[in-house]
């Protein structure tokens, strides 16, 4: 993907903000500009009031306070020498298929607040949606995570056919970082253990060929919970 532009959806929380700061640490190391987007819902204000000129109005004013919001952000990631713009929408356009296809961004660094279900636990009912998206990256960030430095970074994988083309981008991110890398499987199928080592061994093999780092580790675990 040639885009240089990462994408930050915000709506002013605690959880968004604390993204930020990974916004702008995938900003340097990548070398992408930044957009901050924040959408204004207005779903629930059209259900509520019936007077358009009020409800224009009203969402003007959102615009308004939105704008002021989003200007400050936006200085603030400048001050790292990040290059940095700023979009307002209406409604959940931030999240819909062809906002972000029009965008065409490198990478959605975005907070996210688990409510329902395994995937919504871990990433959020927006995150989830726009985790789907078919081209860009996407960086979930949980509320409570906290940023020092991007030192050590978990791929985890299955042995995926684009799993070779996914830690070519991560190099980019440790390189930049000086981070360590651990490429990690996990293994629950038991009976064709062998078959998995052998996986494994392929795919350190074809991966060390590409990326030769001595920050570079390759770990092969067992156990009958994968999630855990």
């Amino acid at each position: 993907m040639n885009s240089k532009l990462i994408v930050y959806p915000t709506d002013f929380s605690d959880c968004a903000k604390n993204a930020m700061a990974y916004v702008i640490a995938m900003g340097k190391a990548l070398k992408c500009k930044i957009r901050i987007v924040h959408a204004v819902e207005i779903g629930s204000l059209t259900a509520a009031e019936e007077n358009p000129d009020i409800l224009l109005n009203t969402i003007n004013v959102l615009k308004g306070e939105a704008e002021k919001k989003l200007l400050k952000l936006k200085e603030e990631i400048e001050t790292f020498g990040l290059k940095c713009e700023y979009d307002i929408v209406q409604g959940r356009t931030l999240f819909l298929k062809e906002y972000m296809e029009n965008l065409d961004p490198l990478m959605i660094v975005m907070g996210t607040i688990g409510k329902n279900g395994l995937e919504n636990k871990i990433f959020g009912s927006f995150t989830a949606q726009t985790i789907r998206n078919p081209k860009s990256i996407v960086l979930a960030i949980p509320q409570k995570a906290t940023f020092n430095t991007i030192a050590e970074i978990v791929f985890a994988t299955d042995f995926h056919i684009k799993d070779k083309t996914c830690l070519e981008f991560i190099k980019k991110i440790t390189k930049y970082h000086d981070a360590n890398l651990r490429v990690i499987h996990v293994s629950d199928n038991f009976p064709d253990l062998k078959q998995e080592k052998e996986k494994f061994s392929q795919l350190e093999a074809e991966i060390t060929q590409v990326i030769r780092s001595r920050n570079i580790r390759f770990e092969l675990l067992y156990g009958d919970d994968v999630a855990d």
